[in-house]
């Protein structure tokens, strides 16, 4: 019972490393070890089934209790009960998927040491039992990669475990091809070859030859030719077009202000002004050509009715023309089943041989407006956030998140919120203006690619290909093993 008891611990304080290892706390290296604890219990404890479903149960309730904790302190009770309920289950089934369908190998009773040179001859039981360790980690990663997938078909699909690799810019540029489900599951696959390694080393503590640490280094190598493709990418110069955009951002809303910070941008030649917010009096729209706003220069601004108000709408101040978009902002559960199957209009406009979608509060918090922009041909992502509705680790974890949408779909990304999050971003996920480390934080000043309307990354043409596709093959393999060791334990094929 005690030990029982400590697997269940195990798996809670598993699921405490990973959450972690995302925004606000942003220990993102912790997700290269934060599963070891619950694999741990899943694979090296008793194996009955409802003891690995309690475990996973355990290790993804403790993992959205903790990661979704400022819905609570923005008093979205339901919201945060959607998400710890829906990763607790897909903690459960993971657990029990692992933990009747992942097989390590036995303990060896080899007791000399082994050279360790190839040219000494072949060591086939190490061969083996890298060769299963790598399995292992396959089925494994396969499992949670395809459920955190599932998961994001009926809700909003926030905090994959692949997102907290943002900041490791070359390893990101993985989610062009595979959306984060290819980041997910390299972590996923190297925290099981982590802890394989520990218990090989701790089992067997005689020389390890170098067929024994294949599958360790066929890991590193996996994420090292990934990164190294990634830098690759980041070097490539595409030719495409260019545009000058000033984030202008100071706490103040007044028209005045903002007109002149703007002056002093517009010394740089912009060609697009976004505003945080503002209030627009009368005879403002006018005065605003004073910088070549609505002339040679356009404006996306947010809209407020009152210094105090709420984030209500924005204004599009283009050259012949004013555009304006009003909502209602919202106060609605936004973490709820079907929600990523909701309708929404997407208000995109055409300025300077470029299609912009400005995407306003929790409507940039939603990955499925955003790839309904890309397939309408949008450009360039502009999300006006008010902090209020989002407030604190929320809206770190909305930045996180809608910067991995942008990257995967190759799409540059503006974001203007609280001063301390406001960016200007490239497609390839590089800050060209950022007011973390900007001089003058009230004005961001940043050159942005503009992609071609038509040119999709792979993830953006196929989609959510690579989280299907490992789960189905995840669960042939696991199957197929699981096959091969009854048909060895009824002696009708030799082991």
């Amino acid at each position: 019972m005690i030990l029982h008891s400590a697997t269940i611990l195990l798996s809670a304080l598993s699921g405490f490393i990973v959450a972690v290892a995302f925004p606000p706390w942003n220990q993102s290296w912790l997700i290269w070890i934060g599963f070891i604890p619950v694999l741990s219990a899943l694979l090296l404890f008793s194996r009955h089934w409802l003891l690995s479903l309690l475990r996973g149960t355990v290790f993804g309730g403790t993992l959205a209790g903790f990661l979704f904790s400022w819905l609570l302190l923005n008093g979205r009770m339901a919201d945060w009960a959607t998400n710890t309920a829906s990763l607790a289950l897909v903690g459960g089934v993971w657990g029990l998927f692992a933990g009747l369908l992942v097989q390590l190998p036995a303990k060896s009773d080899k007791k000399k040491l082994s050279p360790i040179l190839p040219g000494y001859g072949s060591n086939s039981e190490g061969w083996n039992k890298s060769m299963a360790h790598l399995r292992a980690a396959l089925v494994a990663a396969a499992g949670w990669t395809v459920l955190e997938w599932a998961r994001g078909v009926l809700l909003p699909g926030w905090n994959m475990v692949g997102t907290v690799l943002e900041s490791n810019l070359p390893l990101f540029q993985v989610v062009k091809i595979t959306g984060a489900s290819g980041l997910t599951f390299l972590a996923v696959f190297a925290n099981v070859i982590v802890l394989t390694t520990v218990r090989r080393l701790i089992l067997e503590p005689s020389r390890i030859t170098w067929v024994d640490r294949f599958d360790v280094t066929a890991t590193l190598g996996i994420i090292f030719l990934s990164a190294l493709g990634g830098f690759w990418f980041l070097q490539r110069r595409s030719g495409n077009d260019t545009k000058n955009v000033a984030l202008i951002c100071p706490s103040s809303t007044q028209f005045s202000r903002l007109l002149e910070l703007s002056k002093v941008a517009n010394e740089k030649g912009i060609d697009l002004f976004v505003w945080r917010w503002v209030r627009f009096e009368r005879g403002d729209y006018a005065t605003a050509g004073d910088v070549s706003i609505g002339k040679t220069a356009a404006l996306v601004t947010g809209l407020k009715t009152a210094d105090n108000g709420v984030l209500n709408g924005a204004s599009m101040i283009l050259p012949g023309t004013v555009k304006n978009i009003l909502v209602m902002p919202e106060r609605r559960d936004f973490f709820r089943p079907g929600i990523a199957t909701g309708i929404r209009t997407l208000n995109s406009f055409e300025f300077g041989n470029v299609s912009w979608v400005p995407l306003l509060n929790w409507e940039a918090g939603d990955p499925l407006p955003i790839k309904s922009a890309i397939k309408g041909q949008a450009q360039a992502l502009i999300g006006l956030v008010d902090p209020s509705l989002v407030p604190g680790a929320g809206l770190e974890q909305l930045l996180a998140n809608l910067r991995l949408w942008a990257v995967s779909l190759g799409r540059p990304l503006i974001v203007a919120t609280v001063r301390d999050l406001s960016i200007i971003m490239s497609g390839s996920g590089r800050s060209v203006g950022d007011s973390r480390v900007t001089p003058e934080p009230d004005v961001l000043i940043g050159r942005i690619e503009i992609p071609p309307a038509n040119e999709l990354t792979p993830y953006g043409r196929y989609g959510d290909w690579f989280g299907i596709a490992c789960g189905v093959l995840g669960i042939f393999i696991a199957l197929s093993g699981r096959l091969r060791r009854q048909y060895e334990k009824s002696g009708r094929l030799s082991a």
